[in-house]
């Protein structure tokens, strides 16, 4: 793998985020508490997607070429990370197999976006557009937060030990780019139970990524929580390095009482880490009272692209698919427009530069 000079490295010192050896956002504090420490991010989680099932391929195709193109939508995404940086915004959610981008079953039950194949090994064209995108994220200083598996697309690896393969070789991988500017989700959103990514077991994945090394490095790992219980019964909370909450289906107020139950745990007090939302919503009191709880946080619009929610129903297929992609558009729904081309996300990102800018 050919390795070039690197320009960012995260790292965690008590509960707060360090690149390249400062805290981020050094200094900068705004109505009177500290910015310095934060990560604020999105989710991007699209930004390697692409589908092996040509029946429900067809429906990514761009509304101006009528074709999808996986590498088109890395390069465009990694065209608009400088953007991304100059509004403040300090790192971005990629997953390696993604997240629902259309939520009908005809198509969420049979598209096949996933980096591993079904022993859990590597499929190449994958990394290699995840490795363009740690190259332009590195180039900015920008920190990749990498998401190995979502759960409904678990359903392709075949059983415990292929989900084990693929979280050994992704590290492997990862720690052989050289690059320092990742961080590992390793499940997105798991719930209580004894499953393997579950509340009880999940804890071995993410010390199956912290225990694998090169060079003496290792990546710094933990595993994003449902928001349907901010603290599910097992020893992820004592293991991983930084918590990952998500609140995509709680009001801010709400927000703000579980971020504080989270710091009222036992092994929260005895070993305090940053509070790393890479999921959220488009709902900016959502952002608001994770900053006042000192917790990064993390927008996610789902957005229409070609066909999704739309006036409290769900267009689709969808009526103008030039429109929904270049007016409507969110981070998730595929194709993405990876612009800052929208109201909301023009207000999302206004927000954090005047965050980020401090007083």
């Amino acid at each position: 793998m050919k390795r070039r000079d690197m320009t960012t490295e995260i790292s965690i010192d008590g509960t707060r985020f360090f690149i390249n050896g400062r805290p981020t956002y050094e200094g900068i504090s705004y109505n009177g508490k500290s910015v310095e420490g934060l990560l604020f991010n999105s989710r991007m989680v699209q930004a390697t997607f692409d589908d092996d099932n040509p029946e429900t391929a067809v429906h990514w195709r761009y509304p101006d070429t009528d074709q999808w193109d996986p590498d088109r939508n890395t390069d465009e995404f990694c065209a608009a990370l400088a953007e991304y940086r100059r509004f403040g915004l300090l790192a971005v959610t990629v997953g390696l197999q993604g997240g629902g981008s259309i939520y009908v079953p005809e198509v969420y039950d049979h598209y096949i976006n996933s980096a591993f194949a079904p022993d859990g090994s590597l499929k190449i064209a994958y990394f290699a557009r995840l490795q363009r995108i740690l190259a332009a994220a590195d180039a900015v200083g920008m920190v990749v937060i990498v998401n190995y598996f979502y759960g409904k697309l678990l359903r392709l690896l075949d059983g415990d030990a292929a989900i084990r393969r693929a979280t050994a070789e992704a590290t492997e991988w990862l720690l052989q780019t050289g690059y320092r500017n990742i961080l590992v989700d390793v499940k997105n959103e798991f719930r209580d139970g004894d499953g393997l990514v579950q509340s009880q077991n999940i804890h071995q994945l993410i010390e199956l990524v912290q225990q694998t090394t090169s060079g003496g490095r290792r990546l710094l790992a933990s595993s994003s929580i449902h928001p349907e219980n901010f603290l599910p019964k097992g020893k992820w909370q004592q293991l991983q390095d930084f918590y990952m909450p998500h609140g995509n289906s709680v009001w801010a107020d709400e927000l703000r009482q579980q971020l504080q139950r989270i710091k009222k745990s036992e092994p929260y007090l005895a070993n305090p880490r940053p509070l790393l939302m890479n999921e959220d919503s488009v709902h900016l009191d959502s952002l608001d009272a994770a900053f006042d709880e000192y917790a990064s946080w993390g927008y996610y619009s789902q957005g229409y692209g070609c066909g999704g929610w739309k006036h409290g129903r769900f267009d689709w297929p969808a009526q103008d698919r030039e429109a929904d992609y270049n007016d409507l558009s969110g981070y998730q729904t595929v194709p993405v427009n990876w612009g800052i081309n929208t109201e909301r996300k023009r207000e999302f990102f206004a927000r954090v530069q005047t965050i980020t800018r401090g007083n």
